[in-house]
């Protein structure tokens, strides 16, 4: 049975009533002892709200973000995930016999910076491997973006491009909020060897993996793949580099004689077809985000969008009167291996 606090007048006036009869009351308020009805009514009060803080710090869903960081390292093999940094190549050019020199910088028109990791000689356009000088999702750089050398290098071009894959797979640190859903999820699904959850659970134990699914004989018997997603990302779907981090980190932790593989989903777009009333900038924009909101709230891995979860949140965007949803006419059904993505909308 929950315990309720009082609030601090009816605590002061409890204190009161035991410190002089009702009938006295007015003497009361002229004497000491109103002093010291206040001042223990005052105590209790502060000792009542200590008492709901300890109980709110507890609990992961109540207590503070400093608390749940503490949680995070009792409760799970990794704590609060930090930001990566993002990697990849650029090409440069020069004179022949010169070298791309490790630690040399080349930075973008907009000041993002990349380091050269590892001494290149050149060789015609030259594939050289890089790293963002900057943690988290600033550091993606786009491929064929224009570089400049901050520091010349000698026989070596000032000028030079992104490679083909771009500087990429940087993402940021995980949210106290995220890292508070996997505290719960925590305590709500507990570990057993091996089961679907548990690779679910060190999926997301990856930096910068926000979801994943885990399906049994995916290849065959013995088998299980790991499907996972990368939101935070500005391709949400994990590259190559971000599949082979994650492999490597479960088949540290997951039972001896399984066949992992980590995959991608493959992304299933929504083309909408919708005729809105009325058809403003305004309406457009909001039945845009209610779909996207929609999608990205029921889609998982292998799953339906109901066609009338569909019309229900053209219905709800904010200033929509009436809508046709024109396209598509029914239930749009994901493959065991699809995720179910967002793709356009055409106004009709």
């Amino acid at each position: 049975m929950p315990f309720n606090s009082d609030s601090l007048p009816v605590i002061i006036k409890r204190s009161r009533a035991d410190l002089a009869p009702a009938s006295s009351s007015g003497a009361l308020r002229r004497s000491d002892a109103e002093v010291l009805a206040r001042v223990h009514g005052g105590t209790s009060f502060a000792l009542r709200e200590h008492q709901k803080t300890i109980a709110d710090e507890m609990l992961p869903d109540t207590c503070s973000d400093e608390m749940i960081l503490r949680q995070a390292n009792l409760r799970l093999q990794r704590g609060l995930l930090p930001a990566t940094t993002a990697a990849g190549s650029i090409i440069c050019t020069g004179q022949a016999g010169g070298v791309v020199t490790a630690g040399a910088i080349y930075q973008t028109e907009d000041g993002r910076r990349v380091v050269v990791s590892v001494d290149t000689p050149l060789a015609g356009n030259t594939v050289v491997p890089a790293v963002s000088l900057v943690a988290g999702a600033a550091g993606n750089i786009e491929a064929g973006t224009a570089l400049t050398a901050v520091s010349p290098v000698d026989q070596v071009n000032d000028a030079a491009v992104v490679g083909g894959a771009g500087i990429a797979g940087g993402t940021e640190q995980e949210t106290t909020a995220q890292l508070r859903a996997k505290v719960i999820r925590s305590y709500r699904i507990v570990a057993h060897g091996g089961s679907a959850d548990d690779y679910e659970t060190w999926g997301l134990e990856v930096p910068g993996v926000t979801r994943a699914w885990c399906r049994r004989n995916w290849f065959g018997p013995g088998t299980v793949g790991l499907f996972i997603m990368c939101d935070g990302n500005p391709n949400p779907f994990p590259d190559a580099a971000k599949l082979a981090e994650a492999q490597t980190y479960i088949e540290t932790v997951y039972p001896v004689g399984a066949d992992l593989a980590v995959l991608a989903p493959t992304p299933k777009p929504v083309h909408f077809v919708i005729h809105p009333v009325p058809d403003t900038v305004a309406v457009r924009a909001s039945i845009d985000a209610a779909l996207r909101d929609l999608i990205f709230s029921e889609a998982a891995l292998g799953t339906t969008l109901l066609h009338t979860h569909q019309t229900q949140a053209i219905s709800n965007a904010t200033g929509e009167e009436d809508h046709g949803l024109i396209a598509p006419a029914g239930n749009v059904v994901a493959a065991p291996g699809e995720l179910i993505t967002f793709g356009d909308i055409a106004w009709a």
